[in-house]
């Protein structure tokens, strides 16, 4: 009697258990229905914006790392401009490139050669119009970078004071080749202000620049021949563009001669030893 109550009871529990199974499958169908597509459809989009993030990530790791190939592989201030161009939206890579070609340029202003001669190569000299060509793109390769790196500190310039400081002092050394001294001395004062306290020997270093621009600018005049003193006259030796009476140039040249010989005559005789002094006479015999 026992046992059949027993069973009775564990087949109502399998009847109930079904019953709810069934119950939370058909829920679950229903939700499906209901709100199934919507749900997979916002999966999908997570999955997708994932992936296009990680794209995103891997094609700007891929974009630096070029810029950054490209920058370490030019050598002339063309490819380091072109460079800048190139990789705009990378500004780290395009000011350290526009700081480069400008330094460059800079640097042929000063030696004044477009390239050094190799092996039988001669080298280049920079004229006239290659020279205003250098000036005007160092000046604006110095303008941009200072640019960029202001930028990149968020429009605070003290933050980026290391690059706008090599760039005032890039444009002062450009306006210096220019010969304009005013626009020079202005672009250093700047650099001296921006310097400030915390980096005070580059504001002393400016300064000191300014000074030398003063120097500089002070007009410097050369002595005529006229207001130069007259030589003084040789003892014995005609005046220049003279010679004696009756005698020819060559005659002139040979008695300028004979007098340096006889000069140099004399000093030897008084850096010569002392002659040794005359020996006795014998005294007379006796008679």
């Amino acid at each position: 009697m026992s046992s059949l109550n027993s069973d009775k009871k564990r087949l109502n529990q399998v009847q109930t258990q079904d019953l709810t199974e069934s119950r939370l499958n058909d829920d679950f169908v229903y939700w499906l229905k209901k709100h199934g597509m919507n749900t997979l459809l916002v999966v999908l989009m997570a999955a997708c914006a994932m992936l296009g993030f990680n794209y995103w990530q891997r094609k700007n790791v891929d974009k630096t790392s070029q810029a950054w190939s490209d920058l370490m592989s030019a050598t002339l201030p063309e490819a380091f401009e072109q460079v800048a161009k190139d990789h705009a939206d990378v500004p780290q890579a395009a000011m350290m490139a526009l700081l480069r070609a400008a330094d460059l340029r800079l640097l042929r202003l000063q030696s004044g050669v477009l390239s050094a001669a190799e092996g039988t190569t001669p080298a280049v000299v920079l004229d006239e119009a290659g020279r205003k060509i250098a000036q005007d793109a160092a000046d604006e390769d110095y303008s941009r970078a200072s640019e960029i790196a202001v930028q990149l500190a968020g429009g605070k310039r003290d933050q980026a004071a290391l690059v706008v400081l090599q760039s005032l002092f890039g444009r002062a050394a450009v306006a210096e080749s220019r010969g304009d001294l005013d626009a020079s001395a202005k672009l250093l004062a700047e650099a001296e202000t921006v310097a400030g306290e915390d980096w005070a020997p580059i504001a002393k270093l400016a300064k000191a620049r300014i000074e030398g621009l003063t120097t500089l600018a002070v007009a410097t005049t050369l002595p005529k021949n006229a207001d130069l003193p007259a030589p003084a006259p040789i003892p014995g030796a005609t005046a220049p563009g003279s010679s004696v009476p009756g005698s020819s140039p060559g005659a002139a040249q040979g008695i300028a001669d004979d007098l340096f010989q006889n000069i140099i005559n004399e000093q030897q005789k008084q850096n010569a030893a002392p002659a040794p002094a005359p020996a006795p006479a014998p005294a007379p015999a006796p008679k």
